[in-house]
């Protein structure tokens, strides 16, 4: 079993097409149309009109549905409404670009450039980049020695209540061993 993907068409999405018209008629049924009567041949075709428009090139699992209700009966005449849908979905052509080998083979200078100017916008934005967090990190680390300065003056000395001695802020307190009571 060979299985080959066709690059033809694309689907742009589904299109739907709705006619009504008014017909008077017996009780037989529908006669002559007032306004045309739709047919399902012509919303069919509307739906081609419609995906053509839309920038289509054909439109796939086309259906179509055709009602008929009677509006009001006389003594002489009965008035039909006549409902025909169309439905399916668009297909457009499929746009190819030339692949950059093609490219390359037209015009190899052109291209040598176009990877100069790709390479050097790369490397700059790079730059750029490191720079930035350098200077990010630079500046991030004078924050963090300032904070701790500050934090240093302003905290106040701790006193331990055990021992009623002074303790500094960067001194660990000493081991407490358990007390035996416990």
């Amino acid at each position: 079993m060979s299985m080959s993907i066709r690059g033809g068409a694309a689907p742009l999405g589904p299109v739907h097409v709705r006619l009504t018209g008014l017909v008077r008629g017996d009780e037989k049924g529908p006669g002559i149309g007032i306004v045309n009567a739709p047919t399902a041949a012509e919303a069919t075709a509307e739906l081609h009109r419609v995906a053509r428009v839309a920038g289509a090139d054909k439109v796939v699992s086309v259906a179509a549905d055709y009602r008929r209700a009677a509006l009001a009966g006389g003594t002489t005449s009965t008035q039909w409404r006549i409902e025909v849908q169309a439905w399916g979905t668009a297909m457009a052509p499929v746009k190819i670009e030339p692949s950059d080998d093609v490219e390359r083979k037209r015009d190899p200078e052109a291209a040598k450039a176009k990877d100069q100017d790709a390479a050097k916008k790369t490397d700059e934005a790079r730059d750029a980049q490191d720079d930035a967090s350098q200077a990010k990190a630079e500046s991030t680390t004078a924050a963090e020695q300032a904070a701790a300065q500050q934090a240093d003056a302003a905290a106040p000395p701790q006193t331990s209540t055990d021992t009623g001695s002074t303790m500094d802020s960067a001194t660990p307190p000493p081991a407490s061993s358990p007390s035996p009571d416990r």
